[in-house]
């Protein structure tokens, strides 16, 4: 079964970002070595995670060649990430198992969908971690994306402002993308769809803190204490 992996937000500088984040009282972790890392994240003990990532506009000039090898709806996923603006960006699903094959054969017989695609980082501290992922079409549905090879979860995760997890994902899910969303999503705990004109993220509630968050420190994601 599908469910709520993480979210992303595009950010312009991660750097940035991620000095923020931890001035606003969350605890940081980097995707790679800081320094050169595009990507960032916030863990909480259980449930789903943020990823911020920084992908230059000049990014979507692979959509092209990515839609050639894995996929039409792969190369319009990665032209989405790269457009202009920061902000909520993405939805990751998750399932248990280290390899998609089986999720892609069932994903393929209710929408169009990309091959299961390969990835890997290295952490600060030299472990390297592997995954795979799909992108399923439209560009703007949940992509899906394997458990990590090893499990990355930290062990003990506490955030200065008393954040514990992610509470609510706020979603607007349009006409036509509905029918897949449902196919793809059944009574996700997280994920909270409205109808809207178009599919994505518009706001994020956090669990275990009431902080006001500067906004401005955000870089465009809608995040909130619960109410």
């Amino acid at each position: 079964m599908l469910r709520c992996s993480h979210i992303l937000c595009k950010v312009d500088d991660i750097q940035t970002a991620v000095s923020d984040y931890t001035e606003l009282g969350f605890t940081m972790t980097w995707g790679s070595r800081p320094g050169k890392a595009h990507n960032a994240l916030l863990w909480f003990g259980s449930g789903p995670f943020v990823e911020f990532f920084e992908l230059p506009s000049r990014a979507a000039a692979l959509r092209w060649p990515v839609g050639l090898c894995f996929g039409a709806a792969a190369g319009r996923r990665i032209a989405d990430w790269a457009r202009p603006g920061e902000g909520w960006r993405d939805v990751a699903l998750e399932t248990d198992d280290l390899d998609l094959r089986a999720a892609h054969t069932e994903l393929k017989a209710l929408m169009p969908v990309s091959r299961v695609m390969k990835g890997r980082r290295t952490r600060p501290d030299g472990q390297v971690v592997r995954y795979q992922f799909l992108a399923p079409g439209p560009a703007e549905l949940p992509f899906v994306v394997s458990s990590y090879d090893p499990p990355q979860r930290p062990l003990d995760i506490v955030h200065a402002n008393g954040a514990t997890g992610i509470a609510k994902v706020h979603m607007t899910v349009a006409p036509a993308d509905r029918a897949a969303y449902d196919a793809m999503i059944a009574g996700d705990p997280w994920l909270l769809p409205v109808p809207g004109e178009r599919t994505g993220v518009v706001g994020v509630e956090l669990a275990g803190t009431t902080a006001s968050l500067d906004p401005a420190k955000l870089h465009g994601a809608q995040l909130v204490g619960a109410s």
